[in-house]
């Protein structure tokens, strides 16, 4: 795919969610969260391309972020999240995956798609399989990029982190006990063989088939860097 023909298609992508999902223009405040917060974030960013957030009434508690210059979060979860801080954390965790390279994976996969309009099916299909390409030690290095873009840009990381906590609060009113604990035969710190090769090696496959570690695994990793940070920056 060349980079004229993949920006094509990323714009298409783009067009085709706004058009069926778009809501930002709706009330004032969510353009203006959403711009304020990425204003900061892309003003300490090294790369010099200003990426942009839009929200997407999606039926999903998610955001995600595909090649190109746009990220997008879900209208349910942005009226979840307590502040500009913890949204800004959430949109800096979409801006890793920039930032990091992981949207390279979308390259290839991209490249089968037909040429022409990429019709509302494959736009709806790019948002729901995103996270699904990266992995668990991608998301996980996501999140530290996030919090240390923003410190960068002068947020206060305790509110950062409180994204944490909303989506822990939604995945236990889905019932996801899995998704903030992992599942007990797997990931039981009490277990006496929680350092075999068999409970090291269904963890993995648990993990790998989840995409994400557990949300409390997650949170605790990321306040461990964000703590291990402030110190050595002094604060």
């Amino acid at each position: 795919m060349t980079i004229g023909a993949g920006e094509q298609l990323y714009a298409e992508l783009h067009q085709e969610l706004i058009a069926e999902y778009g809501s930002e223009t709706e009330e004032p405040w969510v353009a203006e969260r959403l711009s304020s917060v990425m204003t900061r974030l892309n003003g300490v960013r090294q790369d010099g391309r200003q990426l942009v957030a839009h929200c997407l009434r999606i039926p999903g508690f998610t955001a995600f972020t595909v090649p190109g210059r746009n990220i997008y979060i879900a209208r349910q979860l942005l009226e979840r999240l307590p502040s500009i801080e913890s949204t800004a954390f959430v949109l800096g965790h979409e801006v890793a995956h920039h930032d990091l390279g992981h949207l390279e994976l979308f390259h290839s996969w991209l490249e089968i798609l037909p040429k022409g309009t990429v019709g509302l099916v494959l736009a709806s299909l790019v948002w729901k399989m995103s996270h699904r390409l990266y992995g668990p030690e991608r998301e996980s290095h996501a999140d530290e990029y996030a919090i240390e873009l923003c410190l960068d840009a002068g947020f206060p990381g305790e509110r950062c982190l409180q994204a944490f906590d909303i989506l822990e609060d939604e995945a236990l009113h889905r019932g996801d006990i899995d998704g903030v604990f992992g599942p007990e035969n797997v990931l039981d710190p009490t277990d006496p063989d929680q350092n075999s090769l068999t409970h090291q090696a269904q963890r993995w496959l648990w993990s790998r088939a989840r995409r994400y570690l557990p949300l409390r695994e997650r949170r605790e990793g990321t306040w461990t860097f964000y703590r291990r940070r402030v110190v050595e920056r002094g604060g």
